[in-house]
């Protein structure tokens, strides 16, 4: 078998063994923190009740205002003393304040504490896209695809957005999408991100994110890491996740993940989880395909046969139903 099974109760995706990047994200020992930020303490006009993610570059807190007590997330650089991390942020805010978009995370607020950047985002629940994997039977049923892939159309659309407006996101994948209070898909975190019109990109730039979701272009050493296209091949492969509960190859570690990505085209959806419908399953392959000219140009395009998919799949439903 060329996939293996997601954990149906995890709250986290299997990580490829052995490459760089895709450890968990978290503490790690003699790493450096914001080792003063703990449950009680304060930052500025707000008060920390809890941690509620740490990555590499920067920690997100939930927290509640001093004076009206409502909750939000607040993210800020894990190393405040580090001018790149802060750099990073402040990077990152300017995206998230200049882009609107209903499937797009947005910031509620920013400032400076102490010289420290942070912003401030809607308080989710705290569940991804890999939440609706929890019920196996969702998976089986021809409506509840329709739904995930209405819901996705809208952070493809997202993308587009990004897109537009000429910058890439560069880390898609299920754990970057939550799940709003009415159920909705929400695309976070454009720490990643990067604008093409930045004339001060450097060609060397490290890859981001997890080898699984990175377009076969992005995978050799010293490649364009700057490609929208590489966007949409991770929208497709989150997609197929999410439609199957399962990932699509097998490798023993990450340099036999890279050789499958470049010789061995996307397993159809629909022979992993025969309720995936025939239309949906092209429209991955086509996201996923090796080539990138075989491939949707751009999130526009794959947002557009998506909404076309469920609009037909809708129509015919109606139909049958009256």
């Amino acid at each position: 078998m060329d996939d293996y099974e997601l954990f149906p109760q995890g709250s986290r995706f299997p990580r490829v063994p052995g490459f760089p990047g895709d450890e968990v994200a978290g503490n790690k020992s003699g790493s450096p923190t914001n080792e003063g930020l703990s449950a009680g303490s304060g930052f500025g006009e707000y008060r920390i009740c809890r941690l509620i993610h740490e990555g590499r570059t920067a920690s997100i807190y939930e927290v509640r205002g001093r004076f009206d007590g409502r909750g939000y997330a607040l993210k800020t650089p894990r190393d405040p003393a580090s001018p790149e991390s802060c750099e990073s942020l402040r990077v990152e805010r300017s995206f998230s304040t200049r882009l609107r978009h209903p499937s797009l995370l947005g910031i509620q607020g920013q400032g400076e504490a102490g010289g420290v950047p942070y912003f401030l985002m809607t308080l989710h629940s705290g569940e991804t896209a890999g939440a609706l994997l929890r019920d196996s039977s969702a998976l089986r049923d021809t409506g509840s695809l329709l739904a995930l892939a209405a819901g996705f159309a809208s952070v493809v659309d997202a993308v587009s957005a990004l897109h537009r407006s000429g910058i890439v996101h560069r880390d898609i994948h299920p754990e970057n999408i939550l799940l709003d209070s009415e159920g909705r898909l929400v695309l976070a975190d454009l720490g990643s991100a990067l604008n093409l019109a930045d004339r001060n990109l450097r060609p060397e730039i490290e890859p981001a994110g997890s080898i699984l979701y990175r377009s076969p272009e992005q995978l050799p050493a010293g490649a364009n890491q700057y490609v929208p296209t590489g966007d949409v091949y991770a929208l497709g492969m989150t997609l197929y996740i999410l439609l199957t509960g399962r990932l699509p190859f097998l490798p023993s570690n990450s340099r036999e993940l890279g050789r499958l990505k470049l010789t061995r085209e996307l397993p159809s959806a629909r022979r992993v989880n025969p309720a995936v419908p025939l239309g949906l399953d092209a429209i991955v392959r086509q996201a996923c395909a090796i080539q990138r000219s075989a491939r949707y140009p751009g999130a526009e395009d794959m947002a557009r046969d998506l909404k076309r998919f469920v609009s037909r799949r809708r129509r015919c439903r109606s139909r049958y139903a009256s």
